[in-house]
C-alpha cells in the first residue's frame, strides 16, 4: 500500500481489474480533471492491469496509481479513499448487486457508480443517499462529476459515506440477514 500524497483528493477503484470493470473509462474520466491535487487509485489485480498501466504511461497521465492489495487489507485500503468508484458496463448490473457495493458501503465512503439507472445497484445507492449514479460508459459525464465532487465540503462527503454504512448495516450485514432468514424458516416451518 502507498499512501501517496496525504493531501490529494483520492478517487479509488478496488477490485478485479478485468474487462467488465471499465477501469479504462475511469482513467479517461480522470484525465479530464482540471484539479491537479487529485489522484486515481486502481487497487487490485486482474487481466487488464498491465494494459491499463500502459495506457496511463503512453498517454502520460499524472496521478494514476496502481496498488496491490494484500490479503485482509481491503478495509484499510478503502479507508485511504475520499470517493469509491463502481464502474459497471451497460447491462452488467441489471441482474444482481455486485459484492463490491456492500463492501464499499461498509467503508463509509461515498460512491460514484456508473450503472444502469434502473439497476438494483442504482436503487440501493439512491435509497441510502450515499453517492451518485452516472450512466455507464460515459467518461465525459463521469469526469464532470468527479471535478464537481472535488470542491464539495468534506463534511458532506463524510455524511454521505455514513449513510451508506447505515444502509449496509440495515440491509447487508450478517445480523440483519440472519434475522430475515430465520423469519423465513419459521414461516415455512409453521406451514
Amino acid at each position: 500500500l502507498s499512501a501517496g500524497k496525504d493531501d490529494s483528493f483520492t478517487f479509488m477503484y478496488l477490485g478485479n481489474i478485468g474487462p467488465v470493470a471499465g477501469c479504462d473509462l475511469l482513467i479517461d474520466a480522470f484525465n479530464s480533471l482540471q484539479n491537479t491535487n487529485t489522484r486515481l487509485v486502481i487497487a487490485g489485480s486482474g487481466s487488464m492491469k498491465d494494459q491499463l498501466m500502459k495506457q496511463v504511461s503512453n498517454q502520460k497521465i499524472n496521478n494514476v496509481e496502481f496498488w496491490s492489495v494484500p490479503d485482509g487489507q481491503v478495509p484499510a485500503t478503502q479507508a485511504m479513499a475520499d470517493i469509491l468508484l463502481l464502474p459497471i458496463k451497460k447491462g452488467a448490473a441489471s441482474t444482481s448487486i455486485p459484492s463490491k457495493l456492500p463492501a464499499y458501503m461498509f467503508s463509509a465512503k461515498p460512491i460514484i457508480a456508473t450503472v444502469d439507472h434502473d439497476s438494483d445497484t442504482a436503487k440501493a445507492i439512491r435509497e441510502a443517499g450515499c453517492g451518485w449514479i452516472i450512466e455507464p460508459e460515459n467518461p465525459a459525464a463521469l469526469g464532470a462529476l468527479m471535478q464537481e465532487i472535488t470542491t464539495m465540503p468534506k463534511e458532506k462527503l463524510h455524511s454521505m459515506g455514513m449513510k451508506g454504512r447505515e444502509y449496509a448495516l440495515k440491509h447487508f450485514s450478517k445480523q440483519a440477514n440472519l434475522a430475515k432468514l430465520m423469519a423465513v424458516i419459521e414461516q415455512t416451518a409453521k406451514k
